[in-house]
């Protein structure tokens, strides 16, 4: 109850009071600017909080650590202008097991294996198995590892990130047959943005009103929390591709086969050049000749450039023979060839390229899903702490809200005693509505932000995930250290350069740039092949074939494949074949637009790198300004306490009013929102940090080799 005094004399204190407020929270700013200057420092003592919904009006704040604001580190050093050597080469061993073709890698010894279609096993529905341990009475209980545990081993986009590693693997089969490389996927998915974390009154706004101030956010039906980027990790640019090179010989052997029935009747026709019958022509039919034929050819490349072909048919028995034949294999002709380039196509390095490229890819598919990981891990601990900051919003506005109802009551029943005058009691009123507004606004905001984080976390479609549950309780709690760990920007950038995957995979991709432009500058030689040829009942001389394919992995049929000569004909063979474009513009464009196109890759590459210098250098000032700020914000609200208690103390002597009170507690309840928003900007400083230097899994104590098989340890970090 307000002590009893005359209503004049409540007035004047109530405009004293008002009147010292507004020259007090004028002078806020200027007195934490001071007591940044100032040397003492304290030592924090953070408590644990509780762990329950603070939806359901069950959480408790845990107790603020006390300290005075440093002076923000300076960045003194520059880092280094040159990026280092990368000198990662990730193993590729491992392999998603759950999400491998079969049948991809036939048995040697099965003939038919190579004809056996590949089957991909159906989408991997995800695991209930971690999520039914953590439900308990329809609430899930979760730690930050576990929730990144659920994110890596049932999250869609980690999932479609383990299918790139398969697709670089059916790529290497491919090369090894003879073909090129159909590439693979280097976008990324980024995780929704979520609510964020709590505004923050006295940092958004002015301090100026004696009043509490408006909301930070007012609009609650706004969907940009689930807005989703996508990265594109390719150093190639838009339509930018190059050019195919020459011929990749055709390292799957093949063979060739033709068998049927011939009838032949043969007419000769005889005319007279002498004596009377001068002209006179005669036609002799024989009868009909039968006969079986079979044409055999085996052809196969070598990573040299050279090709052999082979031909068995007895085209010589069939076209020439005298009696029908039924043994195709009795009198067969013959055709061996071997053929090498000299120029154009010569050459292990020009003929591998895309085995080599096959080889880089699946390296960098390997580091684009770290890089997948990486996202998920640092989505998913931003959208987790954002939670435990919402959390303890929601229990600072309850603490206002009741605060609010309290004056009410009180002021409620001062009225009915004639002490108070309404328009008081009208004002509490409004009050009381604008607390209620603070606490549904932050209750829909934790609710929001449940959905979003739940939904990073497990397939809300798949039936494997039985376990029903309302409500997220977060239980791993934001602690700011004593004294931050010093931070050596140059080291930091170095280790970033060296760990990053984006960086590492970028390498690789310049390394097949340079794969390439080697092809198509071999491409612009003259084509000048050497050739040998054995015949038995040959047909004619040596053809001029084409060798390889395009990688395609098609074979061209030989030429004489159904040919052969006369049964005496023997014919040995060699020589060179040469094709001299008289202009060649084409492959000289192609040959220069191709290096023109590693430039810029080579410059993208560059540009990435001096961007994680920015991003590690930037990570590092936000650290240490989140740090500065948050021990302003622990200072500020040990101030709002002490001047609390302050208005209580004079409120039982009669030197105070209820509504002054109430007022201090809503200064406090700010004070503790600013707080809770620079605890929670630190931490999310600190994973942004993390996450340019590329070290989540680490920290996080997650094993690549285990994110890719989607199986995580139960072991916290």
């Amino acid at each position: 109850m307000r002590p009893l005094t005359s209503s004049i004399k409540n007035r004047h204190l109530d405009r004293s009071a008002a009147k010292w407020r507004n020259h007090r929270i004028s002078l806020l700013p200027l007195a934490l600017l001071a007591t940044s200057l100032a040397s003492a420092q304290t030592t924090i003592e953070p408590s644990a909080g509780a762990v329950t919904s603070p939806v359901t009006n069950q959480q408790t704040v845990p107790d603020a650590p006390r300290l005075n604001l440093p002076p923000i580190t300076p960045f003194t050093a520059a880092p280094a202008s040159p990026a280092p050597q990368l000198s990662r080469d990730e193993a590729v061993d491992t392999s998603p097991t759950r999400s491998a073709p079969k049948g991809l890698r036939p048995d040697f010894l099965g003939f038919l294996g190579p004809y056996r279609r590949a089957t991909v096993p159906q989408l991997f529905p995800g695991t209930g198995e971690r999520l039914n341990s953590l439900v308990k009475e329809g609430k899930l209980y979760l730690t930050l590892h576990d929730a990144i545990a659920l994110a890596i081993e049932n999250n869609l986009d980690v999932e479609v990130e383990r299918y790139n590693i398969v697709l670089a693997d059916t790529d290497l089969v491919r090369a090894k047959g003879g073909g090129s490389t159909r590439g693979i996927d280097f976008t990324i998915q980024e995780p929704q943005n979520g609510v964020g974390g709590p505004g923050s009154p006295l940092l958004n706004t002015a301090a100026v009103s004696t009043n509490p101030v408006t909301p930070t956010v007012t609009d609650l039906t706004s969907l940009n929390s689930m807005v989703q980027s996508q990265q594109n990790l390719s150093e190639a640019g838009t339509g930018s591709t190059y050019s195919q090179g020459p011929n990749i010989p055709l390292y799957d052997p093949s063979l060739f086969a033709e068998s049927g029935y011939l009838q032949r009747s043969n007419t000769t026709t005889l005319t007279s050049t002498t004596g009377t019958d001068a002209g006179s022509t005669t036609t002799t039919q024989t009868g009909s000749l039968k006969y079986v034929t079979a044409n055999v050819a085996y052809l196969q490349g070598f990573s040299t450039g050279a090709q052999i072909e082979a031909t068995i048919n007895n085209d010589s028995s069939v076209v020439y023979g005298s009696a029908s034949q039924y043994d195709p294999f009795a009198t067969v002709s013959t055709s061996s060839t071997v053929t090498q380039p000299l120029l154009r196509g010569r050459g292990r390095e020009v003929n591998l390229r895309y085995l080599h490229i096959a080889g880089n890819n699946r390296k960098a598919s390997r580091l684009l899903f770290e890089q997948q990981v990486l996202e998920t891990i640092y989505g998913t601990s931003r959208l987790y702490f954002d939670l435990v900051s919402l959390g303890e919003n929601v229990t600072v506005k309850q603490e206002s809200l009741r605060a609010s109802q309290k004056l009410v009551e009180d002021d409620e029943s001062q009225v009915d005693q004639g002490t108070l005058a309404p328009i008081e009691l009208t004002r509490a009123r409004a009050l009381l509505g604008s607390s209620q507004f603070d606490l549904i606004q932050a209750q829909g905001l934790y609710r929001q932000q449940e959905v979003i984080l739940r939904d990073e976390l497990i397939r809300t479609g798949s039936p494997v995930f039985a376990a029903q549950f309302t409500e997220i309780v977060p239980t791993d709690r934001i602690l700011v250290p004593d004294q931050p760990d010093p931070l050596n920007v140059p080291d930091l950038i170095q280790q970033g350069l060296a760990r990053r995957p984006d960086l590492a995979q970028a390498a690789l991709q310049i390394k097949n740039g340079e794969i390439s432009v080697k092809a198509s500058r071999n491409q612009a030689l003259p084509q000048l092949n050497l050739y040998g040829n054995v015949e038995t009942r040959g047909s004619s001389e040596q053809a001029y074939e084409q060798l390889g394919s395009t990688g395609t992995g098609l074979p061209t049929i030989p030429q004489n494949f159904a040919l052969g000569g006369l049964r005496t004909s023997t014919i040995y063979q060699g020589g060179v074949q040469l094709t001299l474009p008289l202009r060649n513009r084409v492959a000289q464009s192609d040959a220069a637009r191709d290096t023109i196109q590693l430039r810029q890759a080579q410059a993208r590459t560059e540009k990435l790198a001096n961007q994680i210098r920015e991003a590690i250098e930037n990570a590092v000032i936000a650290v240490d300004t989140a740090y500065a700020a948050y021990k302003a914000a622990t200072t500020s609200r040990d101030y709002q306490e002490q001047l609390l208690q302050s208005e209580r103390d004079k409120l039982t002597v009669g030197s105070s009013t209820n509504l002054l009170v109430v007022q201090n507690e809503t200064y406090l309840a700010q004070a503790r929102s600013t707080e809770i928003a620079a605890r929670s900007n630190w931490k999310k400083a600190q994973i942004d940090l993390d996450h340019a230097i590329g070290n989540l899994l680490d920290r996080n104590n997650i094993k690549l080799d285990d994110a890719i098989s989607g199986t995580i340890a139960n072991t916290q970090p």
